[in-house]
């Protein structure tokens, strides 16, 4: 699907060519400097021979002012000529000569002293051209000049200095365009480096680490796109939304490992089944979604939903050689027929999804003007679930959780309620998996916490506090700062309140999970797993994660009194919590042979109906009170 460039890139590309144009203009500019410089030292080196030879003319004509005289052609006296020739010269002037109009040569001179063939050099002397100068020999009357004075200058004295001076100027300007040079280079270097590691950082954003498939985000947005591409071209927009079945079985069964290959081996196939101009996504651990652009017809959708669930149950060999069989579920939906807008027409396709599989539809559905009923509704929920956690009209209720052996009251579990103010009381069966799915269950997850670690703020003596935890909470937002605040701001001590996560939280990244959890439990606060014994990895993850207290699902429970195997795993697992130096609470209890039975096993705690039912906030708080004068009229 064609996409208009990131304006992050857009700006990298400038930021490139605005280095690129400095870099030429520093090497111009130096280049400039270092010409400048040259024509400069030239001009004043020139200069100073002038002004040398314009001294020299004047001190030969002090010395002997018939020397215009001598020019023109008079006759020289006895030891004229000599007198001329040793004059004084400054150390610049290697020798010098007098020419007639004629451009004979009148008198040719080294330096006094000096011979013109002994003259000390410099290492680096040299008699350019421009070495020389000349200037004329004013007669008396002021017409034409008497003659001509030339003189050969050395590069030596003030001459010398004025060359290493400037020299040095344009070593620096070399030096300092070659310096810049190099930072601008360094300066791209960095950049494009900083831009590669940014775009590497946006690929992470937009893609699946595991599969390399667009995220749930993304596609959303590359759909829009189409979308609005499609409308005034009267084109159609499928959405396919494929969810493999049994992958949590087979995740169990095999392990995290060959989940993961399965995963990447059917993104890998997807990318094979579509067209470029397509998009494919994973939405979540065994959800994909395709997004069909321009398909011809309705059909079409459907014929690449039969397509792809066709070629995608063929065998799947795994690198380990393993060969596993896929089954999937596809739902789809089309636009402009069954919504126009992104967001709607994924739901839709979710929608459709939600129908295959049943027994009044396939495992292909597309999305059916009946289904408006189930799409309106989860849509409504959603909304008014939004509004109930943002207006704060949801409700704690407190089950109570007692020791086997005396009964004693030792704290209570959170529990969720919704009052809807027109459908009644909604099951957080209902409306925690719609959470989750949505993103609420940030928000809702910490409105939970805050409010449970207030209600147990005001209890007196030690009672615990139990709060649920999604695993979706593991991967959405801040949970270690989101749990630090509700017990900063409540005053309860971290040692009271007890967070309980279930099994499935050890599917999705172990090791983030792993340090999450350590993490919290350096806070203070209790980890306990909840619903042990119904998950795919209780035993072989048990160990690496930092768990207080395991509580034995009530599955075990209702029927352990008539089960010799329920009561044995139950015994197993009190055996394991003892081992691991756990605490082990059994969930479920609701008559005195199960609370006889899990304390003949050793089981300490157990929650449930034998012990109470949930209960509003005051409830709980007079059974606090009532536990509290028991025991102290035990004690008297």
């Amino acid at each position: 699907m064609a996409r208009s460039p990131h304006q992050p890139a857009a700006a990298a590309d400038s930021v490139q060519r605005l280095m690129l144009w400095l870099s030429l203009f520093v090497v111009l500019l130096t280049l400039a400097a270092v010409g400048v410089n040259q024509i400069l030292l030239h001009r004043l080196l020139i200069g100073l021979a002038a002004v040398w030879t314009r001294g020299l003319a004047a001190d030969l004509l002090r010395e002997d002012p018939a020397l215009p005289q001598l020019l023109r052609g008079a006759e020289p006296g006895p030891g004229q000529l000599d007198r001329l020739g040793r004059i004084a010269t400054a150390t610049e002037i290697a020798s010098f000569r007098l020419l007639r109009p004629d451009g004979s040569v009148l008198l040719a001179a080294p330096p006094p002293d000096v011979p013109a063939a002994t003259a000390p050099r410099r290492r680096h002397q040299s008699i350019p051209r421009e070495a020389a100068s000349q200037a004329p020999i004013p007669s008396p009357d002021k017409a034409e000049p008497a003659g001509t004075l030339v003189i050969s200058l050395r590069e030596n004295g003030r001459r010398a200095e004025l060359r290493d001076a400037f020299g040095l100027a344009q070593f620096g300007i070399g030096g300092f365009g070659a310096s810049m040079l190099l930072l601008l280079v360094w300066l791209g270097h960095r950049g494009r480096r900083a831009e590669a590691e940014a775009t590497r950082t946006r690929h992470l954003l937009r893609h699946d680490r595991l599969t390399g498939l667009l995220t749930h985000a993304e596609l959303r947005e590359r759909l829009a796109l189409a979308l609005a591409a499609a409308q005034p071209l009267d084109q159609q927009v499928a959405v396919l939304v494929l969810n493999l079945r049994g992958f949590r079985q087979m995740n169990a069964l095999h392990g995290r490992a060959t989940g993961d290959a399965v995963l990447a081996a059917l993104a890998g196939r997807l990318r094979t089944l579509v067209r470029r101009s397509d998009t494919v996504a994973r939405l979540s651990a065994d959800r994909f979604a395709v997004v069909q652009t321009s398909p011809e017809a309705e059909e079409d959708s459907a014929a690449l939903a039969h397509r792809l669930a066709a070629a995608l149950a063929g065998p799947l060999v795994l690198p380990n050689g393993q060969s596993l069989a896929l089954k999937l579920q596809i739902g789809f939906a089309t636009a402009p027929k069954d919504a126009q807008d992104a967001e709607l027409l994924l739901a839709c396709a979710e929608a459709a999804l939600s129908s295959a599989g049943t027994d009044a539809q396939p495992d292909i559905c597309g999305y059916d003007a009946a289904m408006d009923t189930l799409l309106r509704l989860r849509r409504e929920t959603e909304d008014d679930l939004r509004m109930a956690i943002e207006q704060g009209t949801l409700t704690l209720h407190y089950q109570p959780q007692r020791r086997l052996g005396d009964r004693g009251l030792l704290g209570f579990e959170a529990l969720l309620r919704w009052p809807h103010p027109t459908r009644g009381l909604i099951s957080p069966a209902e409306f925690i998996p719609l959470a989750e799915q949505t993103g609420l269950i940030v928000p809702l997850g910490a409105w939970v916490l805050h409010t449970a670690c207030a209600e147990a703020a005001q209890w007196p003596g030690e009672a615990r506090i139990a709060v649920n935890l999604s695993p979706a909470q593991f991967r959405h937002g801040d949970l270690v700062a989101t749990v630090a605040e509700a017990l900063a701001t409540t005053g309860l001590p971290a040692r009271r309140l007890e967070l309980e996560v279930t099994e499935s939280l050890l599917q999705d990244d172990p090791e983030d999970v792993v340090r999450l959890l350590r993490d919290l439990r350096a806070m203070g606060v209790s980890i306990a797993m909840d619903d042990f014994g119904t998950g795919w990895s209780s035993l072989a993850h048990l160990w690496r994660f930092p768990f207080g207290k395991l509580k034995i699902d009530r599955a075990f429970i209702t029927e352990m009194p008539r089960d010799p195997k329920l009561r044995a795993i139950v015994t197993t697992i009190v055996g394991l919590g003892r081992i691991l130096d756990m605490t082990v609470i059994a969930e479920g209890v609701e008559t005195e042979e199960q609370a006889r039975m899990l304390a003949a096993e050793g089981c300490e705690q157990g929650q449930g109906w034998l012990f109470g039912r949930p209960m509003p906030a005051a409830t709980a708080r007079r059974l606090i009170a009532e536990d509290q004068s028991r025991v102290a009229r035990s004690a008297a």
